[in-house]
Formats: C-alpha cells, structure tokens, sequence
C-alpha cells in the first residue's frame, strides 16, 4: 500500500505539473533554449541507459515479438503529426495541433501512470528514476500554440497520469506481463520520436552545453543507481 501511496503521488505531482506546463515553458523566458535542451539531455540519457536495456531484458525473457511496441509507438506518433500537418489548412494547424495535443496527452499519460504503479511496486528507486526524465519533459516540452488550450481541457488532460494509476491499481493483478512490456514499449517509442523531433533543437538553435550537462548528471545519477 505505502508503494502504491507514492505512485499516487507522483502521479498528482505530474499532473500539476502537465496543468502549469506552459507557464512553466513561459517562466524559463530567454532560457528556454537553456531549458528545452537540458530536458532533451536528460530524456535522451535516460532512454539509452536504462530504459532501453531495462525493455529488451524483459522482453528477451519474455517474448522477443514484444519489441515491436518500440516501433509502433514511434510510428503512431509520427504518423498523426505527418496526418495534421497535411490534412489541416496553414493558418488552422498550431490550434488543431493543439487539440490533439491534449487527447494524445491524455492517452500517453493515462498509459505512463499504469508504468509508474508497476515500478513503483517494483522498487521506489525504479520509479524515481523513470519520473524524474518524464516530469522535466512534460514541464519543457508543452506545445506552443496560438490559443492556449481552456482550463478545462487541460484539467482533464492532467488527470490522466492518475486515473492511469488508479486504473492499474485496480486491475493490476489481471494485468499480464506481456501487457505491461507493451505499453512500456509504447512509451519508449513516443518518448523518442518526441525528443528526437520537437525536443533536440536542429541547426543553429538550441545550447549544446546545456544538453551536455543534462546528459552528464543523468548519466551519474543512473550510475549510481546501478551501485545503490
């Protein structure tokens, strides 16, 4: 029960933190940049270090099909921003992005809080190092729009970690393992397409020493993980 108190937790935690996303993105004013590409740095450490040797050792114990899950939440992802921006007029996208921002929000959230209850059952240093990655992303990495989305919207959207966890709380013993790699899998796929395309700045933008420094202390907090 105690693990399960800090899964719920968390997940109110990063629902504040998914209502004030864009205050927060605001807040960091002219060190957004600063801040975008040390979030990147972070996320990026901790897909390579531990999330994705952590799957492919479950999924080699379980069953090997299950690493098509990485490439169906890269490709899912991909294929509904490629379907907005060629299926929506120029001057309609960013609040139509918007929209399905907040759905497809929900969704990956509803799904990450049901990957927080199971490693917060497997140990409280498992789930820390998965939250920390997740809250900074989710603060940086809101999408800019031209209408901010209502309260409303973003109430709902932010409820979604902890009805996630909720949810698993409630069917967690139901819950296969196959079931869980799947959607760990799927979240390991939409995680990287994000950062790869929205969040690691192209070209001239962005501040290498800061997406240095964010790979730097989370390839030392993960180490030491390793040693704890």
């Amino acid at each position: 029960m105690e693990l399960v108190a800090i899964a719920i937790i968390l997940a109110i935690i990063l629902g504040v933190v998914q209502f004030l996303g864009e205050k927060i993105s605001k807040t960091c004013g002219r060190y957004y940049k600063h801040a975008i590409s040390f979030s990147a740095g972070v996320a990026i450490t901790y897909l390579f270090l531990d999330l994705f040797p952590f799957f492919s050792f479950e999924v080699n114990n379980t069953n090997r099909f299950l690493f098509i899950f990485l490439l169906i939440g890269f490709v899912i992802f991909h294929l509904v921003e490629k379907y907005l921006y060629q299926h929506t007029k120029e001057g309609l996208i960013e609040n139509r992005l918007g929209n399905e921002n907040q759905i497809g929000s929900f969704l990956y959230h509803f799904i990450i809080g049901i990957i927080i209850l199971d490693f917060s059952i497997q140990g409280l240093k498992e789930v820390i190092i998965f939250f920390i990655p997740i809250a900074i992303y989710t603060a940086i990495s809101s999408l800019p729009m031209s209408k901010p989305a209502s309260n409303k919207n973003k109430l709902i959207a932010s409820l979604s970690t902890l009805l996630g966890v909720l949810f698993a709380g409630i069917i967690y013993t139901n819950i296969s393992i196959e079931i869980k790699i799947s959607l760990l899998g799927i979240v390991i796929g939409g995680l990287f397409f994000s950062v790869i395309r929205h969040s690691i700045p192209i070209g001239k933008d962005g501040k290498p020493t800061s997406f240095i420094i964010g790979v730097i202390i989370y390839t030392i907090i993960i180490t030491i993980s390793w040693l704890v």
